[in-house]
């Protein structure tokens, strides 16, 4: 359970622009490669310190709802739903409006229409469908894991291990070589405005409040941050299916 300290430091966190949380020092990676450390050995730790893989490839469907805070405007809560192999909806709560992907293939769906995504959206969202995430099988997915160093960051020694997807992306994440748990991640955007869609700023991922959901810990609270906006993620509730 996070104190009010936390919650306030936290906080303070959302106000300081990105650029300055970016050029901290100790926030550059891949400059200090521990000799013989591998990304499966980072992987297999990784594992253990959640709950292990098989835990992870015994649930079949996950709901997640959350609460998204932004500077300007009051929450709100929305809700992101998982099931096997490669099906996600996200959206409110109950809404008439959200997003859908099925395998390699993503609609936004509506009361009155149904209409398919482009291909450079539904890429990022079928990789995001994955319940397993990229760290289970990644061989068979066509993932290739490589190992970049150590970065010292929040006064801790995070392990950087790098995801390259068959299609080129390559996303980057980064575990407390303490606990094991995921710490930060970092991965490309994409912004769509009238059906035209950009590459936006690369997106960091900071990790927090880790609690057991079953037999696996999942954080209950993460910040989203890009050179022009920060968004903190509250857990209201996980639902998981076996």
């Amino acid at each position: 359970m996070l104190t009010l300290a936390r919650w306030a430091a936290l906080l303070a966190i959302l106000s300081v622009p990105f650029s300055t949380l970016s050029s901290s020092p100790g926030l550059e990676g891949g400059t200090n490669v521990q000799a013989g450390t591998t990304a499966e050995e980072v992987i297999a730790r990784y594992f253990q310190a959640i709950g292990g893989i098989d835990a992870v490839k015994d649930i079949d469907s996950k709901r997640i709802t959350y609460w998204v805070h932004m500077f300007g405007r009051d929450a709100y809560l929305m809700e992101r739903s998982w099931s096997r192999p490669n099906s996600m909806q996200t959206g409110p709560p109950g809404a008439t409006t959200y997003t859908v992907t099925e395998g390699e293939r993503s609609w936004r769906v509506g009361p009155e229409e149904r209409r398919e995504l482009p291909a450079s959206v539904a890429g990022s969202l079928s990789k995001q469908a994955d319940i397993d995430g990229p760290f289970v099988d990644p061989i068979e997915k066509g993932i290739t894991l490589s190992y970049s160093g150590v970065v010292h960051y929040d006064m801790t020694d995070l392990h950087q291990v790098s995801v390259l997807f068959g299609d080129g992306v390559q996303w980057e994440f980064f575990f407390d070589s303490g606990t094991g748990l995921l710490r930060r991640m970092t991965k490309p955007s994409f912004r769509m405005l009238n059906d035209e869609i950009t590459r936006g700023p690369d997106a960091h991922y900071y990790y927090y409040d880790y609690r057991a959901v079953g037999s696996v810990l999942y954080p209950h609270l993460w910040i989203q941050a890009t050179d022009d906006h920060t968004h903190l993620f509250v857990i209201e509730d996980i639902q998981l299916g076996g």
